[in-house]
């Protein structure tokens, strides 16, 4: 093959694969849209879902015999919400989405309130350290987790630790621990930052509560497209 033909053949392939490429990428945000739409055609049915019987003779992971977040100092424990919440989520995050993360957080903090690292500043966000700038992001988090009035997610009046992640590789994935988190369709996460085909995701995505709450849903309609077997109390 002369040189001029391979030349030609190589811009040919490069040509196939960048084309291929760019179809692909197309393909992701057209499935993603294409499930939003059913998503939210979907979500009024999740609530009669929830309410479906289930054994609760089966194997669970965690229950609610943790520390609640009620037993002790209100306002200690309301600013350790907050913190927690205010960590998770950024300044991009809708009103609807920092809600949902609240209700997550508060759930997990009263089942197991020693999983998180209060010291870790990607854990908890101190009000006593924040700059001017974060302050009012601080005090946007404080006014949502306010109104969400201690909600938590059970089932049969049950709590769990729901894990989370901050995005997954387009589906999440079922708990080998906890029965009722099982694995759904996520592939809005292709648009965040942090996607990554190789992550792995079991309970909630982040990321994709951001994107659901961005495109119409509320807090709770996001938390039951990812947790369809938890009822919010």
């Amino acid at each position: 093959m002369s040189r001029k033909n391979k030349t030609q053949f190589t811009y040919i392939k490069i040509n196939f694969y960048v084309r291929n490429k760019e179809a692909i990428s197309i393909g992701k945000k057209i499935l993603a849209c294409s499930l939003l739409l059913v998503l939210m055609a979907l979500l009024p049915f999740t609530a009669v879902k929830c309410s479906s019987d289930t054994d609760k003779s089966k194997i669970r992971l965690t229950s609610s015999t943790g520390k609640s977040i009620n037993d002790t100092k209100s306002n200690d424990n309301n600013e350790i919400l907050v913190g927690l919440t205010a960590a998770l989520c950024n300044e991009n995050f809708s009103d609807e989405a920092i809600k949902a993360i609240a209700i997550l957080i508060n759930t997990d903090y009263e089942v197991n309130p020693d999983y998180f690292d209060l010291e870790n500043k990607d854990v908890y966000l101190s009000k006593d350290t924040l700059d001017n700038s974060d302050k009012e992001y601080y005090s946007k988090v404080e006014r949502i987790v306010n109104s969400t009035q201690r909600k938590s997610l059970t089932v049969h009046n049950e709590k769990f630790f729901i894990p989370y992640s901050q995005s997954s590789c387009g589906y999440t994935l079922d708990s080998t621990d906890c029965e009722y988190i099982t694995s759904v369709a996520s592939p809005w996460d292709s648009f965040s930052k942090s996607y990554d085909e190789s992550s792995e995701c079991i309970g909630v995505s982040i990321d994709g509560i951001n994107y659901l709450c961005k495109n119409g849903a509320n807090a709770e309609q996001a938390l039951k497209w990812y947790l369809p077997e938890f009822q919010i109390k």
